[in-house]
């Protein structure tokens, strides 16, 4: 085991990845938000892992796939563990290119024995992971289903269809490789473990690019026996008898576009499960009889307070960072490395600190956030526990005393926020292990709480401050709360759509190793599900097997079908569906933006706030004004006077776009440089000539009998086609433009 000397320190999640857990499982009201994670590094003097000894077990793993790596490709990261959890890990990552597409990949190893603990890859060659995809998801999940059989100690995990990680809170561009994500649980009896799962996601192309563990050893682990579980029926009823519902504000959150949006959903009652032995009900603070009950809002300050400090000086910040940081003991020395202006997320400015701490053998260091206009901590992690020379155990405070203590701390270091969050609505959490008390202070909008957007305060168990986050996106398009579905409705729904899943489940005590048997609630196929309240639809989809109709057309039936259920070609009634009509221009741009950027092209029903109108007849209460707007952004469109939205596209036009596309509007420019061998060349307008050589040369669009017929309409099947060309080729050409 090796000697811990802390160099310096990151803050991450306990969430893996957005391309595995969705944000809503992550915002739901029966799961416990995982807390703030501290990786702290290691001494790479106190170590014996080598580069060579990480790339050595990496070719173990994965014999003869990463050959094309030299040694001097890899760069090894600092070994580190974490607050919660003492074991080394050690990374390991590439990138190069390779045959002018980027490559890389990136592992982490744990423990002595260095097991692989995470990783992801980018190939070089995508091509078959676009549409037409060469592996379908039943193909790739015995992909996954190989790769689970090669990592050590996994004989006993299951397929896990609860977890709702196939769905995404944003659409995924065409453009994009298909990728299939599957997640397996270890078991015990054949009962799976609530908190412990890993996840592989397999391209479409059949090669598994991420995978991530979180599983811990059950050597010394005990068990709740199955033949002392209640009936799954009176479970059930004892869980319909007290389901209630509430209306909260959901922020769903992009992850690829730092973009968020509201939701206003319904949640069931916040309680995780039920105790399968003995009925009681499990919270985040472990079992309990009562039936859990939400608390009513209770704003931290009726009035809006006075900022901190106004208009916050370069000078102010470094005092206050001195004075908070401050450490009684001649042996630690403070460093403050820099101060740095930049801006937050919502685009207000911020000073970020970085220090450290020095002592004798090593150092620790770290970062904090102040608001510059209102001098205010926006984010601070007290990291002086980890160079601390006692280890003696404290006698925690009491929950409420812990309470009044945080409440405090925001008065003294965040007021100005405070008018605008509530007292906590769930009880707090207190950690033995880390000896302090979580809490977290909901944000109010329109007398509603909001989840995943809150204060979250930490109290050692001496009640000092350990930790202080404020999240406050700016979201300008909340919801009405006139237009949603009945509270009946929707608790209906919960009760028609609950099922019960068996888990084994570790309550989070100090040195606790015994599993508790729990029952808990699936809403319509997922353990984290609420129901849009707007909709009243179910957020997360249950898993079936029903596809849309397929589409048929002789030329273009595949592409029209794979559009239709990737959710771009909207289409009432598929099987009388003609796709010889004719598409106007308004039309065309929205299958071809929704086909090629991401979810959130117009941030709510008026587009982008202060965003400048590009045509004066398609302003932001015009249908198509979102998709316009993402259109001149993807430099498809030029603003100017006029856009003729319900006009016919042609052809020609439909060849300017698609270079557009592809960036290559400068080439197109040199019409006079193109022989079009067309017989209908002459009817081709000169200013089109290069594009409509392009786009012939590129097979994005085809000719019919040597004639271009390049003032004929567009029809939805030309276009499908030639949209799903549009995709592979801005993949191989790995151009790397994303459209936001």
């Amino acid at each position: 085991m090796v000697k811990f000397k802390k160099l310096g320190i990151i803050l991450t999640s306990t969430a893996f990845s957005v391309s595995v857990l969705s944000p809503m499982a992550q915002a739901s009201a029966n799961v416990k938000e995982p807390q703030e994670r501290v990786a702290i590094q290691v001494s790479s003097t106190e170590t014996k892992v080598t580069k060579s000894m990480l790339i050595k077990q990496l070719n173990t793993i994965f014999p003869d796939k990463f050959n094309f790596v030299t040694e001097n490709d890899f760069d090894m990261g600092q070994g580190h563990y974490y607050n919660d959890d003492k074991t080394v890990r050690y990374e390991l990552g590439f990138h190069k290119k390779v045959n002018g597409k980027d490559v890389y990949g990136g592992f982490t190893f744990k423990g002595d024995d260095l097991a692989l603990e995470s990783f992801h890859y980018q190939p070089a060659n995508m091509a078959d992971a676009i549409y037409p995809a060469k592996y379908s998801k039943a193909e790739a999940k015995k992909v996954a289903e190989d790769f689970l059989k090669k990592m050590p100690n996994t004989a006993n995990y299951k397929l896990r269809e609860d977890l709702g990680n196939d769905d995404f809170s944003f659409s995924r561009p065409i453009s994009e490789p298909i990728s299939y994500s599957f997640a397996y649980s270890p078991t015990h009896n054949g009962v799976p473990f609530s908190d412990e799962s890993m996840y592989i996601e397999v391209l479409a192309n059949g090669e598994v690019v991420s995978m991530y563990r979180n599983t811990e050893s059950t050597s010394k682990a005990t068990f709740d026996s199955l033949e002392q579980k209640k009936n799954e029926a009176d479970i059930l009823a004892q869980i319909r008898e007290n389901l209630s519902v509430e209306l909260r504000y959901l922020i769903d959150y992009n992850y690829r576009t730092d973009e968020a949006i509201a939701k206003l959903v319904y949640m069931p009652t916040s309680f995780m499960g039920v105790n399968a032995l003995n009925g009681q009900w499990q919270t985040t603070n472990g079992f309990t009889s009562q039936v859990p009950k939400t608390k009513g809002v209770e704003k931290l300050s009726a009035q809006p307070l006075e900022p901190r400090k106004k208009n916050m000086t370069l000078a102010e910040v470094e005092d206050l960072a001195k004075s908070l940081l401050k450490v009684d003991s001649d042996k630690v020395k403070l460093r403050i490395e820099s101060i740095d202006e930049g801006e937050n997320e919502n685009g207000e400015p911020i000073y970020s600190v970085h220090y450290m701490y020095e002592y004798r053998d090593g150092g620790t260091g770290t970062r904090f956030e102040v608001n510059k206009a209102t001098g205010e901590i926006t984010d601070y992690w007290d990291i002086s526990r980890e160079f601390s020379e006692t280890n003696d155990k404290v006698e925690p405070i009491s929950k409420d005393a812990a309470l009044e203590k945080a409440i405090g701390y925001l008065k003294e270091w965040a007021p100005s926020y405070l008018h605008n969050y509530s007292k906590p609505l769930e009880d707090a959490i207190y950690d033995k292990r880390s000896e302090q008390y979580y809490f977290s202070f909901p944000r109010i909008v329109n007398g509603i709480a909001v989840m995943g957007d809150g204060i979250s305060v930490n109290i050692s168990a001496d009640g000092k401050l350990r930790g202080l986050n404020v999240n406050n996106h700016k979201i300008d398009n909340w919801p009405s709360v006139n237009k949603v579905v009945s509270a009946d409705k929707a608790k209906a729904m919960y009760s028609n759509g609950l099922k019960l899943n068996l888990q084994y489940s570790k309550q989070d005590e100090e040195d606790k190793n015994h599993y508790d048997l729990v029952y808990s609630p699936v809403y319509n196929g997922s353990l984290f599900n609420q129901i849009d309240a707007t909709t009243g639809e179910w957020l997360l989809k249950a898993n079936d097997t029903k596809e849309k109709p397929a589409i048929s057309h002789p030329t273009a039936g595949e592409e029209l079908t794979y559009l239709l259920r990737q959710n771009v070609l909207d289409v009432k009634d598929p099987a009388n569906f003609n796709a010889d009509t004719a598409i106007t221009k308004g039309e065309a741009l929205k299958i071809l933006v929704k086909s090629l950027s991401y979810g959130y092209s117009d941030f709510g029903p008026y587009g982008r706030e202060n965003e400048k109108q590009s045509f004066n007849n398609i302003d932001k209460k015009h249908p198509f004004y979102g998709t316009v707007e993402q259109a001149v952004r993807m430099g498809m469109l030029q603003p100017a006077d006029q856009f003729a939205v319900d006009a016919t596209l042609t052809r020609q036009e439909l060849a300017e776009w698609l270079v557009r596309v592809l960036d290559l509007e400068k080439v197109a420019k040199h019409g006079d440089i193109y022989k079009l061998n067309f017989t209908d060349a002459g009817s081709i307008d000169p200013a089109y000539a290069g594009y409509v050589a392009l786009v012939s040369a590129m097979g994005l669009m085809d000719a019919q009998q040597n004639k271009f017929n390049a003032t004929e309409k567009v029809t939805y099947a030309e276009l499908a086609v030639s949209t799903v060309r549009l995709a592979k080729a801005i993949n191989e050409n790995n151009n790397g433009r994303n459209y936001w």
